[in-house]
């Protein structure tokens, strides 16, 4: 590759691609659709929640409760030898969170999850 093409890619093309980094903080649909980049991220994050089998279960109990406690949660996905431990439910949990499939509520230090109009999404996958 020519030495000036290679200058100019990562000078104005590399440099300004946007990473998981710029996003961390947003927490709304409206948030990632306020720029194109901010948009396409949100549209892979989405597509890789969805499209996880683990996070795909996650996403049918949830919605098949009102709400359910992240315990009941480790408890039937461990059954179903899905989960080996908690840090791997927590790091799918929280990938869905970020997607806005999901919501946490805390109560009386039990944390339990809900359904978003986003996660409800599983429902056409049956």
């Amino acid at each position: 590759m020519d030495y000036r093409l290679k200058v100019f890619l990562n000078r104005y093309v590399f440099s300004s691609m946007p990473d998981e980094f710029d996003f961390k903080d947003y927490k709304s649909l409206e948030e990632y659709g306020k720029t194109l980049e901010g948009s396409k991220y949100f549209h892979g994050l989405y597509l890789r929640a969805v499209n996880h089998p683990i996070r795909r279960e996650i996403l049918a109990l949830v919605n098949n409760n009102q709400r359910i406690s992240k315990d009941d949660i480790f408890d039937i996905l461990y059954k179903q030898k899905l989960v080996e431990n908690i840090s791997i439910l927590d790091y799918n949990l929280d990938f869905l969170i970020k997607a806005l499939c999901i919501e946490k509520i805390k109560e009386n230090d039990v944390e339990y999850f809900s359904i978003t109009q986003l996660g409800k999404v599983i429902e056409y996958f049956k």
